[in-house]
């Protein structure tokens, strides 16, 4: 499926979706967002889809949105509308069904920083480059960024990075703890789609649930997680995909 700024390449069960605008790279706009907010909650819906690979084509994953957009041509009753799409896009990528994984090549600025932290990985190249840019044009962390700087970096570091603006780069940004690795722009696209070939040979339900129980983790006490761990386990040990996966294992 391609649209104009988005394009969306079908492996197995493997979705590549592309932000297509490399001439502004991958601002994020009508032309880029749109069509971007519309695959992604058609394919979270999808039975066939176990994994979603999110990446920019061109040298860039995303620069946030279009500064041509912002000031003052900028409605607010456009605003507010806009905003409230991407929250709940940005929230099915992090709590929904399917395993998310961010290519990350070039600058991730302002929102394209939040977009590249929504994911459950992160895999960069050593010419990333990170920023959490709203402050310097005046403006608060959107797009999750305050969320996931946090969840990633703790609350002092993700501070610093916040309020300072500054450019972070991709060795930098895997010893901090905010990306999952590195790897080379020849070798990027290739290695993001053996690792996500690889995820999606699991049963989507048990992909599904781990990334659900991981996600609660952070926010509930040990015995919570053991009870919750508890409920879901049975359900998975009485599942016909564990039962053929033990069958596989010992014939």
């Amino acid at each position: 499926m391609t649209e104009r700024g988005f394009d969306v390449q079908r492996f197995g069960a493997v979705a590549r979706c592309s932000l297509n605008c490399p001439e502004k790279m991958n601002a994020l706009s009508e032309e880029t967002g749109e069509p971007m907010v519309k695959a992604v909650h058609e394919l979270m819906a999808d039975e066939t889809v176990a994994v979603i690979i999110l990446r920019g084509e061109g040298d860039n994953f995303c620069t946030g949105s279009d500064l041509a957009l912002l000031g003052d041509n900028m409605d607010p009753a456009d605003l507010c509308d806009m905003m409230k799409r991407m929250n709940a896009f940005l929230f099915d990528l992090h709590q929904g069904p399917k395993i998310v994984i961010t290519e990350v090549d070039g600058y991730a600025v302002g929102g394209g920083l939040g977009l590249a932290l929504a994911s459950d990985i992160t895999i960069a190249t050593d010419q990333a480059k990170f920023c959490c840019g709203f402050i310097r044009i005046s403006a608060v962390p959107d797009m999750g960024a305050t969320y996931f700087l946090t969840e990633r970096l703790g609350m002092a570091k993700a501070k610093e990075v916040a309020l300072t603006g500054d450019i972070i780069d991709a060795p930098a940004a895997l010893a901090m703890g905010l990306i999952n690795r590195v790897v080379s722009r020849e070798t990027i696209s290739e290695e993001v789609m053996k690792l996500a070939t690889r995820i999606a040979k699991a049963s989507p339900e048990a992909l599904a649930l781990t990334k659900r129980n991981l996600n609660r983790s952070r926010h509930i006490d040990l015995q919570t997680a053991l009870d919750l761990e508890s409920h879901m386990q049975p359900l998975m040990l009485l599942s016909d995909d564990h039962k053929a996966a033990i069958k596989k294992l010992f014939g």
